[in-house]
């Protein structure tokens, strides 16, 4: 079992600060909001940080999120919303499919358990938040990245960053919590002879990155597009049929995706049992991935993953 260190040393009292000072410069560099909308949207941010636990290693950090999950809901609590787990590396990371994720120290590793506000018919847009998020920061910082459906992030075709998104219900409370695992290839310089399609920053860019850093500044901006997708769904709630908001995150994803256009393959697993071949045209408003057949039919898709051809 993995060493747990203490949410009061040194290391995850840094990360609060650094994604305390990232929340804070996000408020400041969205000059084309209101005051009042980016401090409502702010105070939505400063959830996500508001308990960090560090591993030097661990096997699984979802595995850990859920079981502090259940033993809250034991002790007749509820783990609060916007807690992360982060681990230096994990002997059994897993993707999508229950895909082995390699994940040696050199990489960057967390696990956000977060409340889902939104209305059920929006819960979409956190998972298509998380991977904007992503992909915004690393493009701030010199990194052409861009995002294949839902969530993969690619540099030059080569994934460099993963999400997986799974549903918790605590069984006492009831209390369902979204746990979004992240797994960034930062500073590794070599993969095993079976990831040919891997790739890391260090590798993109030549140079050595800091993971704390990096890891503040991409949670600082999920923690602000969740607000956002907030924002926009409460001013829809108010907002005349006609008049309704662009959605930011669709209109963030559209433009760091490459998927609208490709020629794709899709199925819930798309390498060992593709389901069909189509153009993908977009996403519809709820978030869902259109797809036109060689037919002329568009069919609309909103789990599962999809392939270039």
């Amino acid at each position: 079992m993995a060493k747990l260190v203490s949410r009061n040393t040194l290391r995850s009292e840094e990360l609060k600060r650094l994604i305390m000072h990232y929340q804070s410069r996000d408020f400041v560099i969205n000059t084309d909001l209101d005051a009042e909308a980016r401090e409502k949207i702010l105070r939505r941010a400063k959830i996500v940080g508001r308990e960090v636990y560090h591993y030097t290693s661990a096997d699984r950090l979802m595995s850990l999120a859920r079981q502090a999950i259940l033993q809250a809901d034991g002790n007749g609590t509820d783990l609060p919303s916007g807690c992360i787990w982060w681990a230096d590396s994990l002997a059994r990371a897993r993707g999508r499919m229950g895909r082995i994720w390699w994940a040696p120290e050199g990489g960057l590793y967390l696990c956000l358990a977060l409340y889902p506000s939104l209305l059920t018919r929006n819960w979409s847009f956190y998972n298509l938040g998380a991977g904007v998020a992503i992909a915004q920061v690393l493009r701030e910082r010199g990194v052409s990245a861009k995002i294949r459906w839902i969530n993969d992030v690619l540099i030059n075709g080569r994934k460099v960053a993963g999400i997986l998104t799974e549903v918790v219900r605590a069984p006492n409370s009831g209390q369902t919590y979204l746990l979004f695992g992240i797994g960034i290839n930062v500073n590794m310089e070599t993969f095993p002879e079976d990831l040919v399609f891997a790739t890391s920053l260090s590798i993109a860019t030549c140079k050595h990155w800091s993971i704390k850093e990096l890891a503040a500044q991409i949670l600082a901006r999920i923690g602000w597009l969740f607000g956002l997708i907030h924002q926009w769904e409460s001013d829809c709630l108010d907002a005349e049929p006609v008049c309704v908001p662009q959605n930011p995150v669709i209109r963030a994803w559209n433009l760091l995706s490459d998927t609208p256009g490709r020629r794709v393959v899709y199925g819930l697993n798309a390498e060992l049992d593709p389901e069909l071949e189509a153009f993908a045209q977009g996403l519809a408003p709820d978030g869902s991935l259109r797809l036109t057949l060689d037919n002329g039919e568009e069919v609309r898709v909103n789990s599962g993953e999809i392939r270039y051809v």
